[in-house]
C-alpha cells in the first residue's frame, strides 16, 4: 500500500519536473547573465530523472546544485524531501517537506505528498489532516488521487471501513478511475462483502483490460458467492490467457478443491442454492450443524494450503514494486493477519520492494 503512495508522490514530482522543463524563464540573472531560477529548474528535472533510473549519486548532485541556485523554490525543497524519503533519512525529508509547505502553503501536490510521507511513518492522524487539507484546496485538481491515497493509508492501519468510504469518495470525483475501482473491489472481497465486490468489479470491467489480477479476483468473488461454476470458469480463463502468472499457479493449487468433498459440502449448505439441489438429508440437518460443516471445511482448506506452502522449497516471498501485503496474502492463500504476525509487522502497509516476507510461522523460518 505504501508503495502505491510512493508512486503517487513520484508521479506528482515528475509532473512538476515536466512543468519546470517547459517553463520560460522569468527569473533573476543577478546582473551576470546567469538565470539561477531556470538553472534550478533544469537541475531538479535532471535530478528526478536520475532518481527514476535509480542513479542516486547523480540525482543528489543535481538536486544539491538546484538547492544552491534557488533555495527559496518550493519545487526544489519538494524534490529534496523526496530524495531523502527514498534513502530513508526521514528527519531531513521532514525538514524539506516543511520548508516546501512554508514557501508554498497552497500547493496541493506538496501537501498530498507530505500526507503520504506521514502515512509511511505510521502517523495516520497527521497524514489524514494533510490529505484532507490538499482536498479542500480549491486550486488542487487531483482530489480523486488524494482520496485514494487516504484510503490506502487507512487500509494500512487496519481501518477498513474508513478505507471503503474514502475509495468511494475518490470515485465521486472520478467514477471511471480503474485503479480505485479495483482496490475497492479487493477491499470488499477482503471484508467478505461479496455482492458489493461483484458490483464494483463489474464497473472495473467496463474501463480496464483483462489481467491476471482481475481474473483471480473474479474467481475469489465467485467462490465467496458460492458460484463454483463461475469460479471454475474464471480460473480456466486465467490458465488459458496467463498460464505463467503467479495467479494461475495459485489457481492450479486450488483447482482440485473445487471438486473435492469439502467444496461439495459448502455447495450443499450454500444459502444461494435452491432446495431442489440440496439433498433431503442435508436439508433436514440443523442449521448450526451445517454451519459447523462449513467452518470445518474452510479450516481444512486453509490448513491444506499452509501445508502446501510449508512443503515448498521457498518459504518466503520477495516484495515486488507495486505489491502490498493484501495482494501477497491472496497470492499465497494466507490470511493477512498471519503474515503480519509471522513477520512482526506493525501494520499491513509496512513493507517495501525487495523485502522478504515469510510465508511460514517463526519456528519454520530458516534460510
Amino acid at each position: 500500500m505504501l508503495l502505491d503512495l510512493r508512486t503517487s508522490i513520484r508521479a506528482g514530482l515528475l509532473s512538476t519536473a515536466l512543468l519546470l522543463a517547459g517553463c520560460v524563464s522569468s527569473g533573476s540573472t543577478g546582473g551576470s547573465g546567469f538565470d539561477y531560477e531556470e538553472a534550478a529548474k533544469t537541475r531538479v528535472s535532471l535530478g528526478l530523472t536520475y532518481l527514476k533510473n535509480n542513479n542516486y549519486t547523480q540525482a543528489k548532485q543535481n538536486l544539491d546544485k538546484a538547492l544552491k541556485f534557488n533555495p527559496r523554490s518550493a519545487d526544489v525543497q519538494f524534490a529534496m524531501a523526496y530524495y531523502y524519503q527514498l534513502v530513508g533519512d526521514n528527519g531531513r525529508a521532514e525538514e524539506f517537506y516543511e520548508t516546501a509547505m512554508d514557501i508554498a502553503p497552497d500547493n496541493g501536490n506538496i501537501t498530498n505528498s507530505y500526507g503520504a510521507f506521514k502515512c509511511q511513518l505510521g502517523q495516520y492522524s497527521e497524514a489524514k489532516t494533510y490529505f484532507l487539507q490538499a482536498i479542500e484546496n480549491r486550486l488542487y485538481a487531483n482530489a480523486a488521487q488524494t482520496y485514494e491515497n487516504l484510503a490506502l493509508c487507512a487500509q494500512s492501519q487496519g481501518q477498513q471501513d474508513e478505507a471503503i468510504n474514502y475509495f468511494n469518495e475518490a470515485l465521486k470525483h472520478q467514477p471511471a478511475r480503474p485503479k480505485t475501482l479495483f482496490l475497492l473491489a479487493e477491499l470488499y472481497s477482503d471484508s467478505e462483502q461479496w455482492d458489493q465486490a461483484k458490483r464494483t468489479l463489474e464497473r472495473y470491467e467496463r474501463v480496464a483490460r483483462v489481467s491476471p489480477d482481475y481474473l483471480f479476483l473474479s474467481y475469489e468473488i465467485a467462490k465467496g458467492r458460492y458460484n463454483y461454476e463461475a469460479a471454475q470458469s474464471y480460473g480456466e480463463m486465467l490458465l488459458s490467457m496467463f498460464p505463467d502468472s503467479a495467479q494461475a499457479l495459485r489457481f492450479k493449487e486450488q483447482r482440485s478443491a473445487l471438486t473435492t468433498g469439502s467444496v461439495r459440502t459448502l455447495k450443499s449448505t450454500s444459502p444461494t442454492l435452491s432446495k431442489e439441489k440440496s439433498s433431503n438429508a442435508d436439508a433436514a440437518k440443523p442449521l448450526e450443524n451445517r454451519n459447523a460443516d462449513i467452518n470445518t471445511s474452510m479450516k481444512a482448506s486453509e490448513a491444506a494450503s499452509l501445508a502446501g506452502v510449508s512443503a515448498q522449497s521457498a518459504k518466503f516471498h520477495v516484495v515486488k514494486e507495486g505489491e502490498n501485503l493484501y495482494r501477497i496474502s491472496l497470492l499465497h492463500n494466507i490470511r493477512m493477519t498471519k503474515l503480519q504476525k509471522w513477520n512482526k509487522l506493525q501494520s499491513s502497509g509496512a513493507i517495501i520492494a525487495g523485502q522478504k516476507i515469510w510465508l511460514v510461522p517463526p519456528e519454520m523460518q530458516e534460510e
